[in-house]
């Protein structure tokens, strides 16, 4: 019997990963390299980017990946950012996946205005901004386009995270399908991937085991999965490389949650 042997369609794309030189976008940038993709990682530390590129290419040598450093939570440099992808990618973009956000921040409503705002900033106007500036370098180039955000569940139902995160992330959820319904008209695709508890070396899971202890995170956190236990970024590269791939083109304004079933929604 004849293996199946998966073409994802997704070599010579141009792909832009914002905010992936760990985790998640780290591995998914492996799974796209593979695939044969041309791949831009964005970041903010010149370290970590190069500890990526150098991780990334220890088994594809010859790849197409690039790092821009860059913060882009701000506005001048996400104005350099635009300017360094397009000289890289001139005839434009296949497809950009959001990895921007923080939940580091106090629980609480009574945190101040200020928190809300930066907390916003950081979780939602950061997201737009993003989806604002690159959509030029989307139109240009259009052959199977998508835009891939990372949400949260803490967006789409009340849980044991943040306030003010779980509202911005709530405006995120929502900004998702309104997006994808505007811009279906240029067949870019927009779709939410909505991870539960990721565990990665270096990541926020790491730092709060660290705070509380492990005996406390499985009692209160890991006790409401049912499958008990972390995701692993691993296993969510997957997901966003299924959602990105050109085979995969009738899926547009949904939030896709990834959680382990933490969440208890039906629908």
């Amino acid at each position: 019997m004849s293996k199946l042997q998966v073409d994802f369609k997704l070599s010579q794309s141009s792909i832009v990963l914002a905010g992936a030189t760990k985790g998640v976008g780290l591995e998914l940038a492996k799974l796209l390299i593979k695939c044969g993709a041309k791949v831009g990682i964005i970041g903010r530390t010149k370290s970590d980017g190069e500890n990526a590129i150098k991780e990334i290419k220890m088994n594809n040598e010859n790849s197409e990946l690039f790092f821009i450093q860059g913060d882009l939570y701000s506005d001048e440099d996400r104005s350099k950012i635009f300017k360094s992808i397009e000289d890289i990618f001139p005839q434009g973009i296949n497809h950009l996946v959001s990895f921007l956000g923080s939940g580091k921040t106090p629980f609480g409503t009574d945190v101040g205005i200020n928190t809300w705002k930066e907390v916003f900033d950081k979780n939602f106007f950061s997201v737009i901004n993003l989806v604002d500036t690159f959509l030029p370098l989307l139109r240009k180039n259009k052959d199977h386009n998508s835009i891939l955000i990372t949400s949260a569940i803490a967006g789409l139902e009340r849980l044991s995270a943040p306030e003010s995160y779980s509202c911005a992330k709530t405006a995120l959820s929502s900004y998702i399908p309104h997006l994808a319904k505007y811009l279906s008209q240029e067949n870019i695709r927009v779709i939410g991937i909505n991870p539960g508890n990721i565990y990665f070396k270096g990541g926020r899971w790491e730092e709060i085991i660290s705070e509380r202890g492990k005996d406390e995170i499985d009692e209160k956190v890991l006790s409401q999965v049912s499958l008990r236990r972390f995701g692993f970024a691993e296993e969510l590269a997957w997901v966003y490389l299924t959602t990105l791939s050109p085979r995969n083109s009738f899926m547009t304004g949904t939030n896709i949650i990834v959680d382990g079933q933490q969440v208890n929604k039906i629908f």
